[in-house]
């Protein structure tokens, strides 16, 4: 049987905002703005750069969950606007106005101690279905969700990928390529948004 995906959760609307930060700034300093942010909504989020790079730039999505929802884009709104309140930091224009949003891991499942892939291996996948139409960068993918009193922080290094909707095969091939387990489809195209889960795995990521 050919592995692939199945979607698992999922939800109307395909919201996201780019906001840049006046000057780049540490990681941790971004994730305890980030944490505080979720005391009140959900994060998901994209860190462009490497490893301890300083950041410049948060590039903000949803991420539908099974167990939790997944908030509505009013709500994230108000959310990215109390941050910027508090931060300085400036939201920017989306540079994929119809297209996809996909961040994907480069480590095999959530084991930090598993295999790594690595940026090039998801560039080839996408350039071995089309030279032109995609983007992928380098960036920390990480998330913080209030539970009970505690916010739950996860970071992982990884890619994310804007491309033209045709590019989807693409990504998916890149996904199963570096056994990911989960990836959030942010589809601008068709309005909505959607997680997947790699057909056979158990559990949730959501």
């Amino acid at each position: 049987m050919t592995t692939s995906y199945c979607e698992v959760a999922a939800a109307q609307g395909a919201w996201m905002q780019a906001l840049r930060l006046p000057v780049a700034a540490p990681v941790e300093q971004v994730r305890r703005a980030l944490s505080e942010a979720a005391r009140t909504s959900p994060v998901a989020a994209f860190l462009p750069g490497e490893a301890d790079d300083p950041v410049e730039e948060v590039l903000l999505y949803r991420d539908p969950s099974r167990t939790y929802g997944t908030p509505d884009p009013s709500v994230c709104d108000t959310a990215v606007s109390a941050l910027i309140a508090k931060t300085g930091w400036v939201a920017v224009a989306s540079q994929v106005p119809g297209g996809v949003l996909v961040g994907l891991g480069l480590r095999e499942g959530y084991d930090t101690g598993a295999a790594q892939h690595s940026p090039a291996e998801v560039t080839d996948h996408l350039r071995a279905l089309s030279a032109t139409g995609w983007s992928c960068r380098t960036a920390r993918l990480v998330s913080a969700r209030l539970v009970g009193r505690t916010v739950r922080w996860y970071a992982e290094d990884g890619v994310v990928v804007q491309a033209e909707p045709r590019l989807l095969l693409a990504v998916q091939a890149a996904a199963l390529g570096c056994a990911q387990h989960w990836y959030v489809v942010t589809h601008l195209a068709a309005q909505r948004t959607y997680a997947v889960q790699r057909s056979g795995d158990g559990g949730s990521s959501g």
